[in-house]
């Protein structure tokens, strides 16, 4: 049972407006729709762009923001920080690799192959 919020009287459910004071019969209000956070949403995609930092510093303050407002994208936030963090892992991995490894020819003999095996950080692995 609804009641008019100026007079208190109780509107019959067709009527527009209320029998006694006149005022409109407030109409239903949609919920709002939870909205993802856009700080989140630029921290994840800036992941994929080399911009030092800035993936970070806007991944940081949805994820903040998010926890602070309710709002949805605390889980872009916390995949674009984990993502770049693999991403530049897997970078200075391949940097450190390719430095270490990367006059291990002159070790061997001329007639070395890759069926002989594999020099990985020192190790002959066969």
């Amino acid at each position: 049972m609804t009641f008019c919020p100026n007079c208190g009287a109780v509107p019959a459910p067709d009527r527009i407006a209320c029998p006694r004071c006149g005022r409109p019969a407030a109409t239903p209000q949609r919920p709002a729709l939870p909205v993802t956070n856009i700080c989140a949403i630029l921290g994840f995609a800036l992941v994929w762009l080399p911009i030092p930092l800035a993936w970070l510093v806007l991944s940081v303050v949805g994820l903040v923001q998010c926890a602070r407002t309710g709002q949805k994208g605390a889980g872009l936030a916390i995949a674009g920080i984990l993502l770049r963090v693999l991403i530049l892992a897997a970078i200075v991995g391949g940097i450190v690799f390719l430095v270490y490894n990367a006059d291990l020819g002159m070790y061997f003999p001329e007639g070395w192959a890759w069926e002989d095996g594999f020099a990985f950080m020192g190790l002959g692995l066969r």
